[in-house]
């Protein structure tokens, strides 16, 4: 297995880990503060990977420190707008507009490059978000509070990816990770202190999301970001992260009993052909169509 299709697999699974924290984060939430759920979640995954990975810490040097605060910024406010907005809004419309960050990769790499996107590269970002609207969009196209929140959240990930694909080049990947992780989780930590709003958890569904989202959401997902995805571009992993909503609706029905409707599939396969097209240049598109 080559380090492409290593790398889009391993991307693939930690898309299924973000998929399936929804039903996690509408509980943790319900129980305790944002920040403070986010500095335990955050905290928690700069100390188990920090422990995995202790050889390393020794080679923290100082452009770790500071591309991994640089990188932090995004990461941490695209969290706390999107963890604010799943208070006020649906986690089907959630999903969707978090993965509006498969527009917004290519678009903001357009005026940074002074180009428009390539041919395939517009064709991939439709399908993904028709696939993405059949997949979460019910008869309210309405846009609340949490909405809006939680469109910033898209916004400010899709910056991140881009910083990564740049970033994650010039630094050990780990020591990145764990370096942001530190970052988000003692500002989130102090934050929560300062308001007031910082204990230690007693309930179980509350340290069940905590070590979910810490564990697998996280350390193990924000770590292969950070170490494979240079070997693929920006826009198809943010392809990859459109799947997210599907194996939200995958959770809920093993979970919640919710059933996948024909509509969850075509969404589904929209997006799996969205990012095939992804990798194809135009020219082959072309070739295959035009072929006697």
């Amino acid at each position: 297995m080559n380090l492409k299709t290593k790398s889009i697999l391993l991307l693939l699974l930690g898309t299924i880990f973000w998929g399936m924290t929804f039903v996690f984060i509408k509980d943790a939430i319900s129980l305790m503060s944002v920040s403070g759920f986010l500095g335990y979640r955050f905290l928690l995954a700069g100390i188990v990977l920090g422990l995995i990975f202790i050889k390393r810490l020794s080679k923290i040097d100082w452009n770790t420190i500071k591309y991994g605060a640089i990188m932090s910024l995004p990461l941490l406010f695209s969290f706390l707008a999107q963890t604010i907005g799943l208070q006020y809004t649906s986690a089907s419309k959630g999903g969707f507009i978090t993965g509006l960050s498969v527009v917004f990769v290519p678009l903001i790499l357009s005026v940074m490059q002074r180009k428009l996107p390539a041919m395939n590269i517009f064709i991939a970002v439709v399908l993904a978000t028709s696939g993405l609207a059949l997949l979460t969009l019910g008869s309210s196209l309405s846009l609340n509070i949490g909405d809006s929140w939680v469109f910033l959240s898209a916004i400010l990930f899709a910056i991140y990816i881009i910083m990564v694909g740049n970033i994650s080049k010039k630094c050990d990947g780990i020591l990145l990770s764990v370096t942001q992780f530190f970052i988000v989780g003692v500002l989130c930590t102090a934050y929560a202190g300062i308001k007031g709003d910082l204990y230690i958890p007693t309930q179980y569904k509350l340290w069940q999301a905590i070590l979910f989202t810490a564990l697998f959401a996280t350390a193990y997902m924000y770590t292969a970001q950070n170490y494979y995805q240079k070997y693929i571009s920006e826009i198809t992993t943010s392809i990859i992260f459109s799947f997210e909503p599907l194996f939200a609706a995958i959770t809920a029905f093993f979970y919640l009993n919710e059933q996948l409707t024909e509509q969850t599939i075509i969404g589904g396969l929209l997006i799996f052909i969205g990012i095939l097209f992804a990798e194809l240049k135009w020219s082959d598109v072309k070739v295959f169509i035009y072929r006697k």
